[in-house]
């Protein structure tokens, strides 16, 4: 059996037909358009929305391409600090320097992750798309990550848990990216034979 096609997750309509909770996302999206403040830039949603296992408090994970994050340390509250709870900061992480940004968008937090490298070769666009397939591999397991997620996981970590993986969940999920069909996979089956 081959994996599932997954949405296009550059077009942000797949949310207006999802979940309560992606259609009432679609709805502030909508309403505020946080995205056209970052015109030209290039940005992409990832993260919890996206796939559908969002929890209480999880917030709208929004990735920036940028050559140089620091300069939108003196553009971003101009375009976002009238919103609640506006915070920024630079921040080291394993690929790189990042801008993070955060504030409401009414009862939603959201995070602009701002980083000199395409969306598409930013972490949490890879695990997300690594995630998005492992669901679609295996959808009866996204009641079991929101689940790990609302015991306190972070969301790399309960998959890593969920299907067995060793290691650093991170670089484990990773691993997983060139792996042409999951659902037959030595690694996943592995990780669900150590679990049922």
């Amino acid at each position: 059996m081959a994996e599932p096609a997954l949405p296009d997750f550059r077009r942000l309509d797949y949310l207006a037909g999802g979940s309560a909770d992606q259609r009432h996302v679609w709805s502030l999206l909508r309403r505020h358009d946080p995205f056209a403040a970052l015109a030209p830039l290039d940005w992409a949603l990832a993260g919890t929305f996206p796939l559908d296992i969002q929890v209480p408090g999880s917030d709208l994970d929004i990735l920036v391409a940028v050559d140089e994050p620091a300069a939108l340390v003196g553009h971003l509250p101009h375009l976002y600090g009238h919103l609640p709870g506006f915070t920024q900061h630079i921040g080291q992480f394993a690929d790189g320097p990042a801008l993070v940004a955060g504030f409401m968008l009414q009862d939603v937090p959201v995070e602009i992750f701002a980083q000199a490298r395409p969306v598409e070769q930013q972490m949490a666009w890879r695990h997300m798309v690594v995630e998005a397939r492992l669901l679609a591999a295996f959808p009866d397991s996204r009641a079991a990550i929101r689940s790990l997620k609302r015991a306190g996981m972070k969301t790399e970590p309960a998959f890593a848990s969920h299907f067995g993986l060793e290691g650093d969940p991170y670089q484990a999920l990773l691993a997983l990216e060139t792996v042409p069909d999951l659902t037959v996979s030595p690694l996943i089956l592995k990780g669900f034979d150590k679990k049922f």
